[in-house]
């Protein structure tokens, strides 16, 4: 049984067996895997605070047959304080839930892994949730190549658009011309804004401004489109009526 050395961040944990967790963890060597915390509910367990959600963590993992399992962890960066903090519970939940739904298991994406660390970490720092919410969809489907079509019209190719409509059915922009019934408008300034996003490096996206406005209109492209790309609610969207 060979040892493996690997950082990760638990999304989520399901009680197994009297003393024991399932564990869920977006890793950078292996993607997405479950791993048992074998006895880390058990008083003063060496594992168990590694064994909690939004913990970052150097796993030493073994795997049998198709079972991982923890040997020894440690604590890198704890982001166990969102937790604790009603409204940016809220707000990490859906961040892991987007990540959960949008990785298959053992489906390697460190862009994605370092996504979620670095906008958890904007949220332990007291940045806005709503605009780290935008930022993070747009770059989730950058990241896995979910992207809609933001630089041309999709139908016609035109680059130079003055007037822009959002296609769900076609997954990008239309112009003036070859927008449909169902197409919405939106203006310059929002694709100009999401095109920012996608072009900006991991480290800089601190350095973003989305004022309230800016930000309900791109919710109004990037919701609904990732529900669509899902085809699924994302449950934890219910809790946001209670925090706006």
């Amino acid at each position: 049984m060979k040892l493996i050395k690997t950082k990760g961040i638990v999304l989520k944990e399901t009680n197994f067996e009297e003393s024991s967790k399932i564990l869920t963890v977006l890793t950078s060597d292996f993607g997405k895997i479950q791993v048992l915390s074998k006895n880390c509910r058990r008083l003063l367990s060496v594992l168990s605070a590694c064994s909690q959600p939004l913990m970052f963590c150097e796993f030493v993992i073994r795997k049998t047959k198709d079972i991982y399992s923890i040997s020894s962890a440690s604590v890198i960066e704890s982001f166990f304080e969102l937790s604790q903090d009603v409204n940016l519970a809220i707000y990490s939940g859906y961040l892991i839930e987007l990540v959960d739904s949008f990785l298959e298991f053992e489906q390697k994406n460190e862009d994605v892994l370092r996504l979620l660390l670095n906008s958890l970490y904007l949220l332990k720092k007291g940045k806005d949730p709503e605009m780290v919410s935008r930022i993070f969809e747009i770059k989730i489907l950058v990241y896995t190549g979910f992207f809609p079509q933001f630089t041309q019209c999709v139908k016609c190719q035109r680059k130079d658009i003055t007037r822009a409509f959002f296609s769900f059915k076609y997954g990008g922009l239309t112009c003036e011309k070859c927008k449909e019934e169902n197409d919405i408008e939106i203006e310059i300034e929002v694709v100009k804004s999401i095109l920012v996003i996608v072009a900006t490096n991991l480290k800089k996206l601190n350095k973003i401004s989305l004022d309230r406005s800016l930000n309900n209109k791109i919710k109004t492209i990037t919701l609904p489109y990732i529900k669509m790309v899902l085809q699924k609610d994302i449950k934890i969207l219910d809790f946001f009526r209670f925090i706006q």
